[in-house]
């Protein structure tokens, strides 16, 4: 049995391409924000809304590729199972787990601290023209 190799192939590049989008996007918000114009352009923010379900669409083509792509060679004797195995060893990969998850953990709560103080300082107050 041949492993499915358009399906690789077609996950690698929508994978690529969404990654692509993704920087294209990112480089034309850096762009607006810089110049201070971000705050007129709804459009382009609502773009931005409709873009989320596509980084889950990516992630999945790239497990796509790395599962798909990998496994089939080896579970059919194209690949021996030996250039397959990876050589990192054990207190590698569990230090590199914790230092994410410390990372991680840390994120969070820096996060959780700016959103509970502008929670607590709340929207600004928009000045009426009536009242000046």
């Amino acid at each position: 049995m041949v492993p499915p190799i358009s399906m690789t192939f077609y996950a690698f590049h929508i994978m690529v391409m969404l990654g692509g989008l993704f920087m294209a996007l990112f480089a034309v918000f850096l762009f607006l924000v810089l110049r201070n114009q971000l705050h007129n352009k709804k459009w382009l923010l609502w773009a931005a809304v409709w873009t989320i379900p596509l980084a889950y669409i990516a992630q999945q083509s790239g497990w796509i590729v790395a599962e798909v792509g990998r496994q089939p060679w080896v579970i059919q004797d194209l690949m021996p199972t030996m250039k397959a195995v990876t050589q990192i060893d054990v207190e590698s990969v569990m230090t590199t787990f914790f230092l994410f998850a410390v990372v991680f953990i840390g994120l969070f709560i820096a996060e959780a601290k700016i959103m509970i103080k502008q929670i607590k300082v709340g929207p600004k107050k928009k000045e009426d023209p009536n009242n000046v």
